[in-house]
């Protein structure tokens, strides 16, 4: 049986293993895992308004990281920062006309790099997967 150690050690090594990957098939684009990561968030939210706040939330990072990954896309010409219907001085932040399609076509070559990762676990092992990360994840929201 292995350590807790041992097992905290292998997640990092599956998120070291799984970043460079990304970043390598991004490369051509231009683009980096987390600028992906950003993009698909608006994507999967896009029927709703997304703010600085939202998404700093949503990925647990700090405000300044987000400012930063949002220049670069909006400099790329993927995002576009408009007031929200809420509050005008917040910014509802949206996919540009370059980034949606964008998206689109990374969804499909997201699902099969996804159904490679998953090959030989089952549909129930994966959900067990998810089940026990979220565990985990929800454990190191209470570590103070």
């Amino acid at each position: 049986r292995s350590s807790m150690n041992d097992t905290v050690l292998l997640l990092k090594k599956i998120s070291n293993r799984m970043e460079c990957n990304r970043n390598r098939s991004l490369k051509e684009l231009g683009l980096t895992a987390t600028q992906l990561d950003l993009l698909y968030y608006l994507y999967k939210h896009r029927e709703k308004e997304n703010t600085l706040s939202d998404i700093t939330s949503f990925f647990g990072i700090q405000h300044t990281s987000t400012i930063h990954v949002l220049k670069i896309l909006e400099q790329k010409g993927y995002i576009y920062k408009m007031p929200t219907k809420r509050n005008p001085r917040f910014k509802n932040i949206c996919l540009t006309d370059k980034g949606l399609p964008l998206m689109e076509q990374f969804n499909a070559s997201i699902a099969a790099v996804n159904r490679q990762i998953f090959s030989g676990i089952t549909e129930t092992e994966q959900e067990e997967l998810d089940r026990l990360l979220n565990i985990i994840y929800k454990n190191l929201n209470n570590i103070s």
